[in-house]
């Protein structure tokens, strides 16, 4: 399997999860996506979603928006915190 094709199924099932109420399932499925692609918008979003702190949110909200300056979900995100 493709790294990118690996990410995409890491980011489905960490999604699937994640609308399931499985915080911590889904977190670990996260974290793995952007260890392996530490530039994904998706998965730092997602991310924020699941972690248990403000400042891991806000950290989170602060990558995505370094790789989409545009992002406007995670800047009202980031100003709701």
């Amino acid at each position: 399997m493709s790294t990118s094709n690996n990410i995409e199924e890491l980011l489905r099932k960490g999604i699937e999860a994640a609308r399931a109420d499985r915080r911590n399932e889904a977190r670990g499925y996260f974290e793995h996506v952007v260890e392996l692609d530490e530039k994904n918008e998706k998965g730092w979003f997602w991310l924020a979603s699941v972690v248990d702190s403000d400042e891991e949110r806000r950290i989170c909200l602060s990558n995505v928006l370094h790789i989409n300056p545009n992002n406007e979900r995670a800047k009202r995100a980031l100003d709701a915190l």
